[in-house]
């Protein structure tokens, strides 16, 4: 035990008061997680990136990072006039949409029909 005591001294750590104190402290990273706030903002938050089909992470600290890719759809019409491509503006394209035909549902005949 001698030689333990020695070491100590010999490194310094008989007066380090982290030594003596062996109470447990609650890190600021527990108190978010028991915050009920928080718990409620960040359970909304991870709920909705999920839905929307982001990944989340959620790190130690109590930060949360979300990634995800967004999809853009862009539509370019050949204008012969000017001999090249032009994108189409949203707005036109809801206008295109609305006047294309509907696709023929197709109708299945009952056996007893005749064909």
């Amino acid at each position: 035990m001698g030689y333990d005591k020695n070491l100590l001294k010999k490194f310094g750590l008989q007066a380090d008061p982290k030594l003596k104190k062996s109470g447990v402290k609650i890190s600021p990273t527990m108190n978010n997680m028991a915050n009920p706030t928080y718990l409620r903002q960040s359970s909304a938050l991870i709920n909705d990136a999920l839905k929307n089909g982001f990944d989340v992470l959620q790190l130690a600290n109590g930060d949360i990072v979300t990634t995800g890719t967004k999809i853009v759809v862009t539509q370019y019409n050949w204008n012969a006039t000017k001999g090249k491509l032009v994108k189409v503006k949203p707005q036109l394209m809801r206008e295109a949409k609305g006047k294309m035909p509907a696709p023929e549902s197709k109708t299945h005949k009952k056996e007893s029909e005749p064909a």
